[in-house]
């Protein structure tokens, strides 16, 4: 079995045990199905709509996997960290988070992160869990946001043009994403308290809000999320 083969197994089997879910079980045991009514919608719930999501997402982010992983030449896979107990725990945490999202695009996200993690130089990324709990509490929307700033502070490095306060305006993010731009600014504030950006405008005299800067936190989590990243 190569390793590619290895990588793709461990994900199907990991799959497997998640899918028989020790939460309906516990409860269960614990007799909730009892209580009148809620008790049987909440055992129903899980057991019917909670267990199809889980299912579906868990196949979509099997075949984004494979897709991904068959794309690569195997010599870029850190066999010592596929073989490894962090392997296994970082795919169980993503799989266990990737079973309730309801955003097809966060499936991609939560499986590129995965193959990336799986790469030789990637691998030894400190604190993936950082990363993955970032992709869970954030939307899609939020990422892409960043990816916009990302964009514009690469292009300002490849012009020759960065200044040491550069920064991204929420009032352009806004019109080149189509959305209100106090929306782009929430979504920056929260990015910041991940310390995946940073509020450009302080410091200044003349303080006002809506001027974001990537930090170098926020460059690695981007990294991790392109499909080509090596």
């Amino acid at each position: 079995m190569t390793i590619k083969d290895t990588a793709i197994s461990t994900v199907d089997q990991v799959n497997a045990a998640l899918s028989r879910s020790p939460i309906v079980k516990g409860l269960i045991d614990g007799g909730i199905s009892l209580i009148p009514f809620l008790g049987q919608a909440i055992t129903s719930a899980l057991d019917t709509r909670a267990f199809q999501l889980f299912e579906q997402n868990s196949k979509c982010f099997s075949e984004d996997v494979k897709e991904l992983v068959r794309k690569l030449d195997q010599n870029m896979l850190d066999r010592r960290f596929i073989e490894s107990a962090e392997f296994v725990s970082i795919l169980t945490d993503i799989l266990a988070r990737n079973a309730r999202t309801h955003e097809e695009a966060k499936i991609r996200l939560y499986a590129t992160l995965f193959v990336n993690f799986t790469k030789l130089g990637k691998s030894a990324t400190p604190y993936k869990e950082g990363f993955i709990r970032i992709i869970d509490e954030l939307s899609v929307e939020h990422i892409q946001v960043l990816a916009v700033i990302n964009k514009q502070d690469m292009a300002s490095v490849a012009g020759d043009t960065k200044q040491s306060g550069s920064h991204a305006l929420s009032q352009e993010i806004a019109k080149e994403m189509g959305i209100p731009e106090a929306r782009v600014q929430a979504y920056c504030d929260q990015m910041t308290r991940f310390g995946l950006l940073r509020d450009a405008a302080i410091g200044h005299y003349d303080y006002k809000p809506g001027s974001y800067a990537i930090t170098d936190y926020g460059r690695e989590f981007v990294g991790l999320l392109e499909k080509q990243a090596s």
